[in-house]
């Protein structure tokens, strides 16, 4: 999508149209035309350039400095926090950050200053921070798994690990279990894992004669439906990643060329 021209609100035109009411009367100063290349006859070897051009041109250069510097300043003082979080091992987290602060800075900007009709500004204020919130979710990508996550884990009774330690040091969790009477149901992590109704014998998690066996039946199939239940918001979340990765490539085609005045 190409850059194309918005129209200003009325305010702004007509203070343009008041800056020089001669602009409209061009056609009676002409004195020649002809057909050529852009600056052609502007950077002519053979031309003289006058001292009030090339004053001008100097004035400019140096209001042009002046405004680098003072723009410069004011981008230091604003750009401070994130300039000093990112670091050089960032990916995609140093990229977001810093799209995220532009398009902030942007939006507080165009709501100021913006001179486009109010509903091209509203617009290009709506879909800058679409983008922003959209990127937001894109900065932690284990989000999408967790926010999934919780929505099962929600739907389920608390279910607890079994935390193994060892004698020669180091500690590990496995396998998801509820508890039943003194004892917990479920299946242990792992190859070949043990399923069923469990014990601590002595210390240590053991298969045991079930007090209900049609309870702990029922409470395996409930942690087999959790299992098939993660599995779906693995697939889930990643669904949403991609999602939120197509609708930010539709905002930036729609819109990029469009945040401007």
């Amino acid at each position: 999508m190409l850059m194309q021209s918005q129209p200003l609100n009325i305010t702004t035109s007509e203070k343009l149209k008041n800056q020089n009411p001669e602009s409209f009367k061009r056609d009676e100063t002409i004195v020649s035309q002809h057909m050529g290349h852009l600056f052609d006859d502007f950077f002519d070897s053979d031309k003289k350039i006058g001292i009030a051009t090339r004053i001008g041109w100097k004035w400019r250069r140096i209001k042009e400095k002046h405004y680098d510097i003072k723009h410069g300043m004011r981008n230091r003082r604003k750009w401070r926090k994130t300039i000093n979080g990112l670091r050089s091992w960032a990916g995609f987290d140093g990229m977001i950050n810093v799209m995220q602060m532009h398009l902030r800075d942007y939006i507080e900007t165009e709501e100021k200053y913006g001179h486009s009709l109010e509903e091209y500004k509203q617009r290009k204020i709506a879909t800058a921070k679409e983008t922003v919130e959209l990127l937001e979710r894109m900065k932690e990508p284990h989000d999408y798994l967790f926010r999934r996550r919780d929505e099962v884990n929600a739907k389920y009774p608390e279910y607890q690990h079994l935390i193994t330690h060892y004698a020669e040091g180091g500690v590990s969790t496995s396998g998801d279990f509820i508890a039943q009477g003194d004892g917990w149901v479920g299946k242990e992590a792992g190859k070949d894992p043990r399923e069923g109704y469990f014990e601590f014998v002595d210390g240590r998690f053991e298969l045991a004669d079930s007090p209900d066996q049609e309870e702990t039946d029922r409470l395996l199939a409930q942690v087999k439906q959790y299992h098939i239940d993660v599995n779906d918001a693995y697939r889930q979340a990643e669904a949403d990643s991609d999602e939120d990765f197509d609708k930010l490539a539709k905002l930036l085609k729609d819109n990029l060329y469009s945040w401007w005045d």
